[in-house]
């Protein structure tokens, strides 16, 4: 009876030690959902903060159509430099703010230097540049925060908002003025901006006809002039104009010759 009691308290100190195992190994699978379920991209003092959790990374870098993919965007090479996150307490979690202007933004984060793209686990919002599937973020007019204005970077943007199912149209002079028409059927709001209004993206709407189509009509001095329209926010080359100059942020400007 003796053998047998005290074989049975090994077996219960085995279970006890197999169950205290299996317990922290759950907590610390629990710890690292946790982590893992960081908020997505929100407006906080300053800007928008991003956030990721590799416990295992030497470097993340946040790389997007607003700072030209962290270099690589028109055949460049990836800048380390360029948007580096931190991780001050070391818990794995990086994070950066950027002050973002109100606009339609793809990203991803960049682990060790480029050796992996990846996009936010945290952010459901998807969009597709390139053919290539990134996160997505929309940053509203209402942001409390002070930004520069970016014309530029967002190259081809302007499939996202149905653009190039039709024939688009350069600008054309009229007795009016110079009419645009912009293809953008998916768009709520298209203005237009450029050298000839300061780059304000507020002042001159474009109104959408019966076919989907945005138009409107500016008088203008002759002249050669640099331009986009602003898609929601968004600032897009117009599709329909294949003269184009480079916009000093990876991107390029329209330009339009008034004679």
């Amino acid at each position: 009876m003796r053998r047998l009691r005290n074989r049975g308290s090994r077996w219960a100190a085995s279970l006890i030690v197999v169950t205290t195992a299996l317990a922290l190994a759950s907590c610390a699978g629990t710890l690292d959902w946790i982590q893992d379920r960081l908020p997505p991209p929100s407006e906080v003092e300053g800007g928008i903060q991003f956030s990721y959790h590799a416990p295992s990374a030497r470097l993340v870098t946040l790389a997007g159509n607003f700072n030209n993919w962290g270099g690589t965007q028109g055949g460049g090479r990836y800048d380390s430099s360029i948007d580096p996150m931190d991780d001050p307490d070391g818990d794995g979690t990086w994070t950066i703010v950027v002050p973002l202007p109100p606009g339609r933004y793809q990203y991803k984060f960049v682990i060790d230097g480029g050796v992996r793209w990846e996009q936010d686990p945290n952010n459901p919002d998807k969009g597709t540049e390139g053919g290539i599937e990134n996160s997505m973020i929309v940053v509203p007019p209402s942001v409390r925060y002070d930004y520069e204005v970016i014309t530029g970077t967002v190259i081809g943007e302007s499939k996202a908002f149905g653009a190039g199912d039709r024939e688009a149209a350069a600008p054309v002079v009229t007795g009016a003025g110079v009419e645009f028409v912009a293809d953008f059927p998916n768009a709520g709001s298209v203005y237009l901006a450029g050298e000839f209004n300061g780059w304000d993206p507020t002042v001159i709407p474009l109104t959408k006809d019966d076919d989907g189509l945005w138009r409107g009509t500016v008088e203008l001095e002759p002249g050669t002039y640099q331009y986009k329209f602003v898609v929601d926010g968004t600032w897009i080359e117009d599709p329909g104009n294949p003269e184009t100059t480079d916009d000093g942020h990876g991107g390029v400007n329209s330009i339009l010759v008034v004679e």
